[in-house]
């Protein structure tokens, strides 16, 4: 019981119910030398862990769970536990280990961590090609990911069927509009974006670190509606360079 996380008081507890059967919590108290003081809170947590069935008389009379039960119960959780940390750890760990030396992208569950330009933009186009059903949003401050040529067409063939509004830095204002002026997209300016993103069904976040890029995917409900929160709060004081 102290390999599986039990306190002394609750296995002196569980240990005398055995004994005894059925008690009250004064009886079991006098027998264990618990205080009355802390019997109660022992008796909780020995109830959280199915490990005693209390009455419905009263006194109230605690017994203990049959030890078969009580320990088929601790297997099934343990095998659950187990199976959990084999799924999001190690697993996500063997892909981060193949990654590094693969350059290829990481797996984490509904994660995907993405290295390299060339598998930066390779996922950018697979997002918006195949995980975009309405709305879309494009936070990009890197020249050499907007100019790539396969890029720019998936941008405009995209904007003849999606709204799609593009933020792009200051510096890069004339370079936005000599390629996008004649697609339909809504596009702002603004003097700082320390990194960019593309927001559809799921999001992707690129930053660059020493010369390296570096993208966090994900089609997580909770990153997606954060992205675009934090994207609206940056639009709406960008300047107005296009609106269609």
């Amino acid at each position: 019981m102290k390999v599986l996380g039990f306190t002394d008081s609750e296995i002196k507890a569980y240990l005398t119910l055995v004994t005894h059967g059925g008690l009250s919590a004064v009886e079991l108290s006098e027998r264990t030398g618990i205080p009355m003081t802390k019997i109660y809170s022992v008796l909780k947590r020995l109830r959280e862990k199915n490990w005693v069935i209390v009455s419905n008389t009263r006194p109230t009379i605690f017994y203990p769970s049959p030890p078969v039960e009580a320990w088929n119960y601790v297997k099934k959780k343990l095998l659950s536990e187990i199976e959990t940390l084999e799924d999001f750890f190690v697993k996500d760990l063997q892909n981060i280990y193949n990654a590094t030396r693969s350059g290829a992208e990481v797996v984490l569950s509904t994660l995907y961590m993405v290295y390299g330009y060339e598998s930066i933009v390779n996922s950018i186009v697979d997002l918006l090609e195949k995980k975009c059903s309405g709305y879309v949003m494009i936070a990009l401050p890197f020249k050499e990911i907007i100019e790539n040529g396969r890029l720019i067409e998936k941008i405009k063939w995209l904007s003849s069927s999606f709204e799609i509004k593009f933020l792009a830095s200051k510096e890069l204002k004339d370079f936005i509009l000599e390629r996008f002026k004649s697609s339909k997209l809504k596009i702002r300016v603004r003097d700082k974006l320390f990194g960019g993103g593309i927001i559809c069904d799921e999001v992707m976040f690129i930053v660059k670190n020493k010369g390296l890029y570096v993208g966090l995917r994900s089609d997580m409900d909770f990153f997606v509606n954060l992205a675009r929160i934090y994207f609206e709060y940056l639009w709406k004081d960008g300047e107005i360079v296009l609106l269609t």
